[in-house]
C-alpha cells in the first residue's frame, strides 16, 4: 500500500469538503459540526437537538474518547481512520415506530458500502457486517413524549481506513474495515457523502409511510433470519429461530417449545448449533 495514501485519506473532514458535491436536500445542508475529538458525537448531537438544532444537522469527529455502540459498548475510534458521526432527525412518526429508524439507517449504510464493491450484510438490529466481521454500526437515541418524537439522533460508526493494529487485540477477529476488505484506501469524504445521500433517500421513504419497501431491502441484506439465535435481554435471554421482522422492526424468535417472542431490544448472537429440526444452523 502506498504510504502517501494514508496522509491523503486521513486528512481532516471539513464542512466545506463535505458540502462540495453533496447530493442531498436536507442532510448536511444544515450546519455540520466537525470536531478533532469528542467523547461521543451522539452526546454532542443530543445537546444540539435539545437546543433546537434543525433536522439534518450533523456532528462529526475525527476521533471519540467514549464512542458508544449499543448496550454501552465502546466503539473504537482511531483518529482519521473512520467515520464517526451523528445526524439529527425529527421524524413525523409515533414513538412506538421508533425502532424502524435503526433498520432504515442500517439499509442506508449497506447500500452505501455496496457502492465500494463490497457485499455488506445486516445483523439485527444495528450491525453492518462483512462476512463474520463488523465494519459498521448504528446507535439511535430518541427524545419522546407520550405521543410524539421530539428528535432522534442517528449515530453512525464505520471503520473506513482502519488497520488491523488499530483494533484492540480482543476484537481483531471480530472487526474489519473497508480498507482491509477492499485492499485499498477509501475517501472518507466520498463515502460520507454517499451515506448521507442513501440515508436521506431511505429516511424519506420512512416518513412517507413506506416501511414495507425499507423492510424488503433490509431482508435482501440481512444475515439473521432463519438462524438459531440467542438474544440477551435486560433481565433474561431467549434462544430460538429468528423467523421474521414485524412492521415495527421487532425481531420474531420462536423457541424450542414453539412460543413466538417479539423482541424490540436485545443483543443477538448467531449460534452454530442445531435448530429445532436437528439441522445445523449456518
Amino acid at each position: 500500500m502506498d504510504p502517501s495514501l494514508d496522509n491523503l485519506y486521513a486528512t481532516s473532514l471539513s464542512p466545506q469538503a463535505i458540502k462540495k458535491g453533496l447530493n442531498t436536500r436536507r442532510l448536511g445542508q444544515q450546519p455540520i459540526y466537525c470536531f478533532p475529538v469528542v467523547e461521543s458525537t451522539n452526546s454532542e448531537a443530543k445537546r444540539l437537538a435539545r437546543q433546537g438544532a434543525p433536522e439534518g444537522t450533523i456532528v462529526l469527529a475525527e476521533s471519540q474518547t467514549k464512542g458508544r455502540g449499543r448496550l454501552k459498548r465502546l466503539w473504537v475510534s482511531p483518529p482519521g481512520k473512520g467515520l464517526y458521526l451523528s445526524v439529527i432527525l425529527r421524524p413525523p412518526i409515533p414513538p412506538q415506530l421508533g425502532p424502524r429508524i435503526t433498520l432504515t439507517a442500517g439499509v442506508a449504510l449497506a447500500e452505501a458500502l455496496q457502492d465500494t464493491g463490497l457485499t455488506p450484510k445486516l445483523k439485527w438490529p444495528n450491525d453492518v457486517m462483512l462476512g463474520r466481521r463488523k465494519v459498521g454500526g448504528v446507535l439511535t437515541e430518541a427524545s419522546c413524549s407520550e405521543n410524539a418524537i421530539s428528535f432522534v439522533v442517528v449515530g453512525v460508526g464505520i471503520n473506513v481506513n482502519t488497520d488491523l493494529e488499530d483494533f484492540p487485540t480482543s476484537i481483531r477477529n471480530l472487526a474489519t474495515s473497508v480498507r482491509l476488505s477492499t485492499g485499498k484506501a477509501i475517501s472518507r469524504v466520498g463515502l460520507l457523502q454517499t451515506c448521507l445521500y442513501q440515508l436521506e433517500q431511505w429516511y424519506e421513504c420512512l416518513c412517507q409511510g413506506s416501511f414495507a419497501t425499507i423492510l424488503e431491502s433490509w431482508r435482501r441484506h440481512e444475515m439473521t433470519l432463519g438462524r438459531w439465535v440467542e438474544v440477551s435481554l435486560p433481565e433474561s435471554s431467549v434462544a430460538g429461530v429468528a423467523e421474521d421482522i414485524d412492521s415495527h422492526g421487532a425481531l420474531l424468535v420462536r423457541d424450542k417449545g414453539g412460543r413466538l417472542h417479539r423482541i424490540l431490544v436485545g443483543d443477538v448472537v448467531h449460534c452454530r448449533v442445531q435448530d429445532r429440526q436437528g439441522l445445523p444452523a449456518s
